[in-house]
């Protein structure tokens, strides 16, 4: 009989946690069971789990080597070896160590079998095998290796699997300027929100590109955004356009392509003449100047001109250099592209066959599966259709990176700091086209319930399982790292703790019957220390809420830097703890995406509005506004003891409003803290009411697609922005 207690703890589900008050809570029995059902094991059929449970023992053992071993500079470079014990035995056995390095080198090295330590023995079914160590005798440089291993002997010989072997610096990139010391401010912003005179209603690459320039001309030296990952592109559905939601982390959204920065606009006259046609200019004006996002107006604005060039120039013209740039991307996108374009092209195709394919879950059977003849099959038939997605890519990966490139040459820091969701949605690109085999379909990444969520918190991710990681060699992840660390000079790891552990529970159940799943977090920062450096992208871990003890240390060694939120520096006696006692390694900020403006905190429109959407009760509403008056007063009195206000500024909080004075001074209270950067929202800078985001909503309120309220034009010339940022330049520089 399996003991399916022992089972979850060898698959790495937690017994116990602490909350968010520091009290340990007991996972059931129970939850610990349905996760490794996520996981892949039959719990409720023992013969089929002992038959997969001996084939991953015999597996391991008969490999020889683990599919993959990463190595950091403060570890041991050793790597464990799986032998027969009677090959020890035999004299004559000897190893053969066969190392291909990432920069096309060889290394080999023999040694008697004999030499190798053993450093322990285990009986698999009937047969004891030796784990040996092996030590590498040259230093490897940093990167992507892979290491296989013969046993020569007189009466057999045995191969192994090729290991990936992953050489990682120990600590993350962290550029010189802010290693020495210096402390830099810069602008979060959601992309989608941006006004401007040209844009097609929603922020656009041309946009941030403005954005990244303004900011840099009044001090700032970075713009941070939320994910811009691949969205969905055919779904009308206005609530499938959370950042935090993508159908793909590898690709962008395509969504914010500016049209008219596009080369082959140039040379295609139907599309100039569609842009200019009084028709298409009204339609953009009433896009421009709607309050919110029409995500569905503006895509199909969008990919109607888009296509017209597509299909009117030839883009993969092999005699042209545009040409040769586009073909050059399709072959370093590979079939990781090629899915992704094909799922957009699938989608659409439905879609316009009067289907509801929000999906691949809903397509025909025959389609489901990416390894399909179909699927191939139809790739070839629609190949038009997948090329177009291929350069829609293209095009937004190209317009990004112009946008990077031209804040570096303008002299900033950091420039583009990109966010990384924390998972996909199970009808994502990515599940769909999971070759590793990585997602569990039937789980769902969440949280566990906390005074502010005591239900807890499903989100509808879907997991990577650690085991099936570890056996594709960490590839879904090191790619997606590659995607994200592109075109920008920092990234945010949106709910960092998933590097060390998930909250994961079965789709369709409470939250609250979730459990932990420990992941390698060892293996993770390695590969991220690795992909900063490469790609000289400092790294910032979202650790808000309940961070193990293990993860934040972890965190604080290898460079990553953490995340201060102002409102949640609280000392014991429930006073704002001063900016300056922050620690250096973070990045602090007043207000995020997640929270109520300035204005909105401040005026508690986030309670009065969370009354009328029913996420507070009446009594709940005036508790917690009763809090919100005692957080004001400890605000302001904290501001006068610090200095960060006149002696003439009212004292009592209830006379005091949120005007672009006292937000100012907050500002100017936050940059002269200690931490290295600064995150401050335009938001903020004008005065906007309304929330981006409010959690724990979906349809009862338009997240993700509240717009800004002026123009990104008219935003910098304000004399009291010029100002504000002149003197947050100061402070940080003090």
């Amino acid at each position: 009989m399996i003991d399916i207690q022992l089972l979850a703890d060898e698959k790495g589900i937690a017994r116990t946690y602490l909350d968010a008050t520091n009290k340990l809570v007991y996972i059931s029995e129970e939850s610990r069971k349905s996760l490794l059902e996520i996981l892949g094991y039959p719990v409720n059929d023992d013969r089929a789990l002992q038959k997969i449970l001996d084939k991953e023992e015999l597996e391991d053992f008969s490999n020889i080597l683990d599919p993959v071993t990463v190595l950091t500079d403060d570890d041991e470079h050793q790597f464990l070896i799986r032998t027969p014990e009677s090959l020890g035995e035999d004299e004559s056995a000897v190893l053969t160590v066969v190392l291909g390095l990432e920069d096309g080198r060889k290394i080999d090295r023999s040694i008697p079998l004999e030499q190798v330590e053993i450093a322990d023995y285990k009986n698999v079914q009937g047969t004891v095998y030796d784990i040996r160590r092996y030590k590498l005798i040259s230093d490897l440089p940093h990167g992507y290796h892979n290491c296989s291993v013969n046993i020569q002997s007189k009466k057999k010989t045995l191969n192994s699997i090729c290991m990936s072997l992953i050489v990682c610096p120990s600590k993350v990139y962290t550029p010189k300027e802010i290693l020495d010391g210096k402390k830099v401010w810069g602008v979060s912003s959601q992309l989608y929100t941006v006004r401007s005179k040209n844009n097609w209603g929603i922020g656009d690459f041309e946009d941030l590109k403005q954005l990244l320039l303004g900011v840099h001309r009044c001090g700032g030296q970075f713009v941070g955004l939320n994910p811009m990952h691949a969205g969905y592109p055919a779904v009308p559905d206005e609530s499938a356009v959370s950042p935090y939601s993508p159908s793909s982390r590898n690709f962008i959204n395509i969504i914010y392509i500016s049209v008219t920065s596009v080369p082959e606009l140039l040379n295609c006259k139907p599309a100039q003449d569609l842009i200019h046609s009084e028709k298409f200019q009204q339609r953009l004006h009433v896009l421009r100047d709607k309050e919110y996002v029409d995500y569905r107006g503006v895509i199909e604005a969008k990919l109607e001109v888009l296509r017209l060039i597509f299909d009117n120039v030839k883009v993969d013209d092999k005699r042209s250099s545009r040409g040769n740039k586009f073909l050059r991307y399709m072959e370093q996108g590979g079939e990781q592209l090629l899915n992704m374009a094909t799922y957009d092209a699938l989608q659409a195709h439905y879609y316009d066959m009067g289907v509801n394919a929000y999906s691949w879950e809903v397509f025909e059977k025959e389609y489901r599966d990416v390894n399909s003849p179909f699927v191939e099959q139809w790739r070839k038939d629609h190949y038009k259709d997948v090329l177009f997605y291929c350069y829609l890519q293209f095009l937004a990966s190209e317009q990004l990176e112009d946008a990077y490139r031209c804040a570096k040459a303008d002299g900033m820091i950091i420039g583009t700091y990109r966010d990384l969701a924390v998972g996909v949605a199970k009808q994502s690109c990515d599940v769909w086209s999971d070759v590793d085999n990585v997602f569990s379909p039937t789980g769902s990444i969440g949280a566990p319930p906390d005074p502010l969520g005591p239900l807890g918190q499903s989100w509808g991710l879907a997991p990577m399982t650690p085991d099936a990681l570890r056996k594709a060699a960490y590839r879904p992840m090191i790619k997606m790292y590659q995607s994200n660390m592109k075109s920008c000079g920092a990234i945010r790891i949106d709910h960092a703790a998933g590097l060390f552990r998930l909250w994961i529970t079965k789709l369709g159940s409470p939250a609250c019957e979730g459990a932990y799943v420990h992941y390698s977090m060892h293996d993770l920062l390695g590969i991220i220390s690795l992909e900063s450096h490469r790609n000289k992208c400092l790294v910032i871990a979202e650790d808000l809420g309940t961070i193990p003890v293990e993860l934040t240390r972890a965190l604080k060694k290898v460079g990553a830097f953490s995340y201060k939120i102002f409102f949640d520096e609280r000392a014991a006696d429930g006073g704002y703890i001063a900016p300056c006692d922050y620690q250096s390694q973070a990045m602090s900020a007043l207000t995020t995406h997640d929270m109520p403006t300035l204005v909105g905190w401040w005026n508690c429109l986030d309670l009065s509005l969370g009354k009328e959407l029913g996420i507070y009760t009446e009594e709940e509403a005036v508790s917690l506004s009763d809090i919100r008056e005692i957080q004001k007063q400890r605000i302001l009195d904290s501001m006068h003891g610090l200095g960060s206000v006149s002696n003439d500024f009212p004292r009592d909080a209830k006379k005091v409003q949120m005007t672009l004075e006292f937000a100012k001074a907050l500002q100017i209270h936050m940059c002269k803290g200690s931490c290295s950067l600064f995150s401050t929202q335009i938001e903020d800078w004008i005065g906007v009411e309304k929330p981006v985001n409010i959690p724990g909503t979906n349809t009862e309120y338009p997240n993700w697609r509240r717009k800004l309220t002026a123009d990104l034009e008219y935003i910098f010339d304000l004399d009291h922005v010029k100002s504000m940022t002149r003197e947050m330049t100061d402070a940080r520089n003090n």
